[in-house]
């Protein structure tokens, strides 16, 4: 049987599918099993040892390009094709595969180009779990949410040498921050984090290693600048498994809801996230203790009305209360 998986866009909601790929592949171990994404996402599937074949999606600028793109994907001649994203590219793209099984969510408008539509659950869950639930309609009921994401033995030698070259030892206290998001209502206020810095390397004697994409540099500088510590001096940009590998060397992570604290997730390091406009849940492993998060409901994160607010969801998780929940989860697990 040949599956086609469709999960475009964001880092975060592929490393969400993982699951979904195991079970599939439990499920239908002689399956041939296709995952259509883009880059950069790619590179959180590139080691999956449950994949048979990562197909990049590029963006079709003409119509010529599209139905060109259509009729390659046709000729693949997939049993079931599975969209995890909904989006109206992604559900034109299952609709015309040509696949005799087609599972997505019955999001408006899109429950067409589905043989099997899932109703969307009203039920805050976990975004893995969310995905799971297309699995369903062919019989297969998750239990085990836990993200796959893998790094190779030259990542982990990479690490390696950064931690040598950065001067950390195998006895010092590691925390990564990651204070980045390209969406505002996820950024919580850098002089903020620069204080948990602080305190982290004053009281703990934290080394703290800051974690950021291209672009974000902005974000770091923001939190150094305002910082009265020290900090581990800046490095070359890693690639996503690289990142990985980084993270599967600390004793903690600390930021923003954002890609670097799924991979830490996966890679099983405690993490502390402040959350914005999105619920924590939405986000956090269920039954998983040592994956903490603070949020703050103003009364309005059901009916947001972001941009007009003033984003009071990230303003009111303050400095104490990150400093009590890390100071319980330092002697919890570090």
């Amino acid at each position: 049987m040949k599956f086609l998986l469709i999960q475009l866009r964001r880092i975060g909601d592929v490393l969400m599918t993982t699951p979904s790929i195991r079970l599939l592949r439990e499920s239908f171990p002689e399956a041939e099993l296709t995952f259509m994404t883009e880059a950069p996402a790619d590179q959180v599937l590139r080691n999956n040892p449950f994949l048979d074949e990562i197909l990049l999606y590029r963006k079709a600028q003409t119509i010529s390009e599209s139905i060109s793109f259509i009729r390659k994907l046709r000729k693949r001649q997939f049993d079931c094709v599975i969209d995890f994203f909904g989006n109206p590219r992604s559900a034109l793209t299952t609709r015309f595969s040509a696949a005799p099984i087609r599972i997505g969510f019955s999001f408006r408008g899109r429950s067409w180009a589905y043989t099997h539509p899932v109703k969307i659950s009203t039920e805050v869950t976990y975004a893995a779990q969310d995905k799971a639930q297309l699995l369903e309609e062919l019989g297969i009921y998750a239990n085990d949410f836990g993200l796959n994401f893998f790094a190779e033995e030259e990542d982990k030698e990479y690490a390696a040498r950064l931690f040598g070259q950065l001067g950390i030892k195998d006895s010092d206290f590691v925390v990564t921050l990651s204070p980045v998001s390209r969406q505002p209502y996820k950024v919580w206020p850098a002089e903020r984090f620069a204080v948990i810095a602080d305190w982290l390397v004053q009281k703990h004697q934290a080394k703290i290693l800051f974690l950021f994409g291209p672009g974000e540099e902005h974000f770091i500088d923001a939190v150094r600048e305002a910082m009265k510590q020290k900090a581990l001096p800046d490095y070359d940009i890693p690639s996503l498994t690289e990142t990985l590998a980084i993270l599967n060397k600390v004793d903690l992570h600390l930021g923003n809801d954002n890609g670097p604290r799924h991979f830490a997730v996966a890679g099983g390091t405690p993490t502390l996230a402040v959350f914005g406009r999105p619920w924590a849940v939405n986000w956090t492993p269920p039954e998983d203790a040592q994956h903490c998060t603070l949020e703050y409901d103003p009364g309005c994160k059901n009916k947001c009305t972001y941009p007009e607010c003033k984003l009071e969801c990230l303003h009111g998780v303050t400095v104490e209360a990150v400093q009590a929940e890390l100071e319980t989860m330092i002697k919890t697990y570090c």
